[in-house]
């Protein structure tokens, strides 16, 4: 069932960009309806003819618009980011790149089952490339799923990172209580002085506080620097016995 709701989706977000290019297409203005006609038929048709000049940047941008309403499509941004161009028409394949290279937009291309495709992965290209093709309203709201990718991805990041830190601290504390409870099961204990004494008790009373947590339990008080110092000789003097 989640996996028809994540397909239904995906097509939802790339019907809409049609939508919003075809949309951009319906005026009287008949260069805009010819140089769009011009990328579907074109891209789609082998024996066709090119009627417009592909070197014209307002031609190109209307030529593309075309392209992708005949054979391109936009992945669901809240999954992966990727524009891709499924094009027939070897001539119209080498147009699109021109057009994506002179506008410094990153893309992959591949022949298959002779069908040229081309891919463009990158957020910021998907990006700029909607725009290009006039689905700004298409455009925001990528930026907008984009966004709470990288957000949700910033605090899964730290929540990871926060995690791997008490991990290594719960391990580090255990490998110190170790030594420090040989320590104190040892004649050595006895001749401590009683600030080490009192820091091995308090240690092994708390042995997954951190050092900074554990300055705070001792009386009077350490600072972290200062508890540092303490566990550093004990631990020295644990290791020291046979």
């Amino acid at each position: 069932m989640e996996k028809n709701q994540d397909s239904k989706k995906t097509v939802s977000f790339s019907v809409s960009v049609r939508e919003e290019i075809e949309k951009s297409l319906a005026s009287k203005n008949e260069f805009k309806i010819q140089a769009a006609a011009a990328g579907i038929t074109y891209s789609s048709d082998p024996d066709s003819v090119l009627l417009g000049d592909p070197t014209d940047p307002d031609f190109r941008r209307y030529f593309l618009r075309g392209v992708f309403l005949q054979c391109g499509y936009c992945s669901d941004p809240f999954k992966t980011y990727r524009i891709e161009f499924r094009i027939k028409n070897p001539p119209a394949f080498e147009i699109v790149t021109e057009i994506l290279e002179s506008e410094g937009l990153p893309f992959t291309s591949a022949v298959r089952n002779d069908l040229y495709v081309i891919y463009v992965r990158n957020g910021d290209a998907v990006s700029d490339l909607l725009g290009m093709m006039g689905a700004g309203n298409s455009r925001l709201r990528f930026e907008s799923i984009r966004t709470e990718r990288e957000v949700i991805g910033s605090v899964n990041r730290t929540m990871n990172c926060d995690s791997g830190n008490t991990r290594r601290q719960a391990e580090a504390g255990a490998a110190r209580n170790e030594l420090i409870l040989k320590l104190m099961d040892s004649p050595a204990f006895a001749d401590l002085p009683d600030d080490l004494k009192m820091t091995a008790r308090v240690h092994t009373a708390n042995p997954g506080a951190s050092i900074e947590e554990l300055g705070k339990l001792v009386s009077p008080p350490l600072g972290k620097s200062g508890m540092y110092n303490r566990l550093k000789r004990l631990l020295e003097i644990a290791k020291a016995i046979d």
